[in-house]
């Protein structure tokens, strides 16, 4: 077996994780390969696991090291993933399929879940094609309506004002009245919306493709019981940032087009740019001014609305 090492130091899947990854697949299995794949909020490598009847299978480890969070997040939240793959299972949302997950943990050195492999990578433009497929699977998603969705978390913003403090416009904005506007907005509380299930953090880096065919959305951690607007928000939020509101705007009437229900409101919009707010770096290079300058154009675009 082959194992590679992070170029960080940190050490790669224990031998327990192994073992439990061979039991879990069945009686002789063998543990082949394993290779990283990425360190983010989690460590994802690829498992290669031979079965005692010659069937080899291609897995993901998906490994949630961050201690801090665990203690401190309530979103970096293993068990809550391990039970959205779960009901996902039943679906036709293309999602990883949950093999085996051990959230304690009791067998791995830390939360794991062992989960099918989805092969690709998110998608390097955003042209019709792309965004159709982004609105339809999220239509797939905003469809599960299984008893066990009501048993989720329920949404609640990133925000916490104990914790964070006062909302303020970032330093660097030179639109700090319309920021002030924003918040204004947020404060005075969300439009009437029945909850259903949503992913949470649903934008292209979060979607693997093959070729030009979409074919697996990832990271369900945040997977919640929460407004669909949200999910709109966040893939609106990025597409505007990167492309354009004109883009953001294509997306929004794309997903209309499928034949759901109309979940927009430029509220979830504003919130959603507010939590953006917590962890967004202040833009040092000429491509990341110029997704702000874009980011806020569409946002005092939507601010007008109300």
């Amino acid at each position: 077996m082959s194992v590679d090492q992070r170029p960080d130091g940190v050490p790669p899947p224990s031998g327990a994780t192994l073992r439990w990854v061979r039991e879990v697949t069945g009686p002789g299995a063998l543990v082949a390969s394993v290779r990283l794949m990425g360190v983010d909020s989690t460590t994802l490598h690829a498992v290669d696991v031979l079965s005692a009847t010659g069937v080899l299978h291609r897995l993901a480890l998906r490994r949630f090291h961050r201690t801090d969070r665990l203690r401190t997040d309530p979103w970096y939240a293993p068990a809550n993933e391990a039970t959205v793959l779960g009901l996902l299972g039943s679906t036709d949302v293309p999602a990883p399929r949950l093999v085996a997950a051990d959230t304690a943990p009791t067998m791995c050195d830390v939360p794991t879940l062992l989960t099918t492999r989805v092969p690709g990578s998110p998608p390097v433009h955003a042209d019709r094609t792309v965004l159709a497929q982004l609105a339809e699977t999220l239509a797939l998603v905003h469809a599960v309506d299984l008893p066990v969705v009501r048993a989720l978390p329920p949404y609640r913003p990133y925000y916490d004002r104990h914790r964070d403090g006062h909302r303020r416009p970032p330093a660097w904005s030179a639109a700090p009245r319309l920021w002030n506007r924003v918040f204004d907005v947020v404060a005075a509380g969300p439009p009437p919306t029945a909850p259903g299930f949503i992913h949470r953090d649903y934008h292209p880096g979060q979607t693997l493709w093959d070729g030009d065919r979409l074919v697996g959305v990832v990271d369900w951690t945040t997977g919640c019981l929460g407004p669909r607007g949200i999910d709109l928000a966040r893939m609106r939020l990025n597409l505007a940032g990167r492309y354009g509101g004109e883009v953001a705007e294509q997306f929004l009437a794309l997903y209309r087009g499928v034949g759901v229900a109309d979940a927009h409101h430029p509220y979830w919009d504003l919130l959603d740019a507010c939590d953006g707010l917590l962890d967004a770096p202040e833009p040092s290079t000429p491509v990341s001014r110029a997704e702000w300058a874009r980011f806020e154009d569409w946002l005092a675009r939507t601010a007008a609305q109300l």
